[in-house]
């Protein structure tokens, strides 16, 4: 079984999860709105990336020779690179609930 590939190496293999990156950089808060909620962005840019990458990545001409593109660890390598590019929670629930959570442990 082969290891998982460095980051540079999975987009390289994928060019979809630069495109995935170039729209997670995009994402601004501008300040405007009365909050903002990186989690809700995150939710359909993660939808795509699961298909791009990892266990549930759909199947293309190709793939057999880049077993490492349906690891989850490739998965989870890409997804925490392109989540904390994101802009931080502001004045959403998420940023409640986190308190909530914490109150309990």
């Amino acid at each position: 079984m082969r290891s998982v590939l460095a980051l540079d190496e999975l987009f390289r293999l994928e060019p979809r999860l630069r495109d995935l990156e170039n729209e997670v950089d995009a994402i601004r808060d501008d300040g405007r709105a009365p909050f903002f909620c990186s989690n809700f962005l995150w939710l359909p840019v993660n939808t795509r990336l699961r298909g791009f990458v990892g266990v549930a990545r759909t199947p293309r001409p190709g793939d057999a020779d880049m077993i490492e593109l349906y690891d989850s660890r490739a998965y989870e390598l890409v997804f925490e690179h392109l989540s904390q590019r994101l802009p931080p929670c502001r004045d959403c629930g998420c940023r409640r609930f986190q308190a909530l959570r914490e109150e309990e442990r």
